[in-house]
């Protein structure tokens, strides 16, 4: 669905924040590795946030990342129950590289798949694209 006019470097990820969050924590606790890489899901990390993220370049389109973060989670949906009794912030994070006007289009699937995980929905606009790019999960290190 990405078209003139619309978000450039979308990425979706399964967002969890807490301070200093415990990278090897999380991944115990979801069994989530880089192994699924091959799918085009990566993992990252910072000091306060951790994101198993389907970026556009190996992905393809948003709503073929929204079904893919999907059928990974909603089997782990204890799992992250679990990470939410132990005071983490879960989410789906959808971001993308955005200029004034740029539309982001969700398609009927794509909505129904990040509703199938019953987790908040954030969505982050980054720098235009003619200034200098802005990694797309800077935003996670605010929190």
């Amino acid at each position: 669905m990405n078209a003139a006019g619309s978000w450039e470097s979308v990425n979706v990820s399964l967002a969890i924040t807490k301070k200093d969050v415990s990278v090897d924590f999380v991944n115990s606790t979801l069994g989530l590795d880089d192994d699924r890489s091959d799918r085009g899901a990566r993992i990252y990390s910072g000091p306060h946030w951790w994101a198993y993220t389907y970026a556009e370049e190996s992905t393809g389109d948003l709503e073929a990342m929204a079904i893919s973060l999907a059928h990974d989670i909603r089997p782990l949906r204890d799992k992250v129950d679990t990470l939410l009794r132990t005071g983490h912030s879960v989410q789906v994070a959808i971001a993308g590289t955005v200029e004034t006007g740029d539309q982001l289009l969700l398609s009927p699937t794509a909505l129904e798949h990040l509703a199938s995980m019953a987790l908040p929905v954030s969505f982050t606009s980054l720098t235009p694209s003619g200034a200098q790019e802005e990694d797309p999960l800077s935003w996670l290190e605010e929190g």
